[in-house]
């Protein structure tokens, strides 16, 4: 009996304690000394000084936080949902009859944008996207300046987000598919159901815990990004405001050695994300029968 208990007791435990180790030293405490650090003024030297409640309500009066925020926002929301349609409609496609044949071709060149880093990629756009030696403009004859122009900025930092995100969410919603009993698809072209029907009827409502998944890590990615406009829009050093992200404020203040400014805003994009989790669970999070 000691050692069925043992077995089924402590073993589990011994498997996860590297986890929960590294957990602890790497996430954990880092997390608790920010939340901590965050209502002193910390210079990264010397003493810290207690200042409660200031670095919070010094965001709501510092230069460019406003800004940084809706242009955050701004990513969110003109990334998110197209990424999850075309990265489901493309699944939908490749797991069709006709093209699962063919999947060992599509799915690594849909892919392959994840895994080239995020400056590679960015630098590749740039030279797409240049006025005067880019791919796009000296295929149309055209001389637009999407990387200084105000009114393409930020778009062009959405289509690069878009870009590398597509083929990762395909691959999850692939997965996801698989979990559509194929009994249910004979039975809906019994009935006379379309593509459609098929699609709003059956395979939506299976597959939501999938699309929460989806919507809650595309949105904290989208609320975290920084490296995208920093690297794609920037012009030597500089960042342009109108594409500066809220994760910029964060890495300005610590760059500058306000590491308790720095630190609340890390808290108040958690805060945010936290807020856009409860919103998706509460719209897709609702099991149907």
């Amino acid at each position: 009996m000691k050692r069925r208990y043992f077995s089924d007791t402590i073993v589990p435990y011994l498997f996860i304690t590297p986890f929960m180790i590294s957990f602890i030293i790497f996430f954990l405490i880092p997390a608790i000394y920010s939340l901590i650090l965050s209502f002193y003024q910390y210079k990264g030297y010397g003493s810290m000084r207690f200042i409660g409640l200031q670095n919070y309500l010094s965001l709501f009066t510092y230069g460019g936080f406003y800004l940084s925020l809706r242009n955050t926002f701004f990513y969110f929301i003109f990334h998110s949902i197209p990424t999850i349609i075309v990265a489901f409609i493309l699944a939908y496609m490749l797991q069709s009859k006709l093209m699962v044949e063919f999947q060992r071709y599509y799915k690594p060149v849909l892919f392959l944008p994840q895994v080239i880093p995020i400056v590679a990629s960015a630098l590749v756009w740039q030279i797409i996207l240049s006025r005067d030696t880019g791919v796009i403009n000296q295929i149309f004859g055209t001389s637009i300046d999407f990387l200084n122009d105000p009114a393409f900025q930020r778009w062009m930092v959405v289509v690069l987000m878009i870009w590398r995100a597509i083929g990762w969410y395909m691959v999850i919603f692939l997965a996801g598919l698989t979990t559509v009993n194929e009994e249910l698809h004979d039975a809906a072209l019994i009935d006379g159901a379309n593509v459609l029907q098929h699609i709003t009827k059956i395979v939506l409502p299976i597959m939501k815990p999938i699309f929460l998944f989806t919507f809650i890590m595309n949105g904290i990615g989208s609320i975290k990004i920084y490296t995208e406009p920093t690297v794609l829009i920037s012009v030597g050093s500089e960042l342009k405001p109108n594409v500066m992200s809220i994760m910029n404020v964060l890495v300005t203040n610590m760059n500058g050695a306000n590491f308790g400014l720095a630190s609340a805003i890390g808290w108040f994009v958690f805060l945010v994300v936290l807020i856009i989790t409860i919103l998706w669970f509460k719209i897709l999070g609702k099991r149907e029968d």
